[in-house]
């Protein structure tokens, strides 16, 4: 009996076209995830964006989000910032959070930032402020920073933030699924001894924000969502206007 030979059957060409798109998400995906601890999004913690003129009375420390400051928002406010007079000591947080923290280390994360700056720009207060990401750590350690540090804050800026926390920037978000680390509202509208600006996406359905409702709290809802509609003018211009409303300790 002869035996006729297996004819092997190709494969449709779709499903080749999806297999390969699967390994391609995948490998972004990974290479997403780990973008932070391979440097891809920076190799130093800070950066600063100096101020024309000379020493100020009020700088920044801003905790950019999970991609830096070259990628979102916070590099255009840390620009808009320095432009109005406020010299900005950036916290590189894909650099700073590449790896999981404790909370004491994102605390040491914070308080460090705020003596460089004070050390660096001579300034006598410190406006504290984060972006996405940045915001959720600021959120989540402002409320237990010690009384030689509270007195040198000026304000408390929030840009959306989320409820939820956690300990290690990832810009896939695949880190930010799971159990928090962290759910700082409660210890947000408690804060008294500083002004809160909190400002969002009003489409965002896991912002901080609507929870300080009532704390005493600036709520700030801007058109769109988490992004806000990528309009980095309109939120820079909010937050020099939230500012102002702060009082004149934060020099706006």
């Amino acid at each position: 009996m002869i035996r006729k030979p297996m004819i092997r059957q190709k494969r449709p060409a779709w499903r080749r076209r999806v297999g390969i798109a699967v390994l391609l998400l995948a490998a972004l995906a990974a290479i997403a995830t780990h973008a932070p601890a391979l440097h891809l999004l920076g190799s130093r913690t800070y950066r600063t964006f100096p101020a024309a003129g000379g020493k100020a009375p009020v700088a920044a420390v801003f905790l950019s989000g999970d991609m830096g400051f070259d990628f979102g928002m916070s590099g255009a406010v840390s620009k808009g910032l320095a432009a109005h007079g406020i010299p900005v000591v950036g916290v590189v947080s894909p650099v700073a959070f590449a790896h999981h923290r404790t909370r004491a280390q994102a605390q040491a994360v914070v308080t460090d930032a705020i003596g460089r700056a004070l050390r660096q720009t001579g300034a006598q207060r410190i406006i504290l402020m984060g972006g996405s990401f940045g915001a959720d750590i600021v959120a989540t350690v402002a409320p237990d920073l010690p009384a030689d540090l509270r007195a040198r804050i000026a304000a408390i800026g929030l840009t959306v933030p989320g409820r939820d926390v956690y300990f290690r920037a990832d810009p896939s978000g695949l880190a930010y699924l799971g159990t928090p680390e962290a759910r700082p509202a409660a210890a947000l509208r408690r804060l008294g001894w500083a002004p809160v600006i909190c400002i969002y996406g009003v489409e965002e359905s896991d912002s901080l924000c609507p929870l300080l409702k009532g704390s005493g709290a600036q709520v700030i809802g801007l058109p769109g969502g988490h992004y806000l509609r990528r309009d980095p003018a309109r939120l820079t211009a909010t937050v020099l206007r939230a500012l102002h409303v702060a009082g004149p300790a934060t020099g706006v």
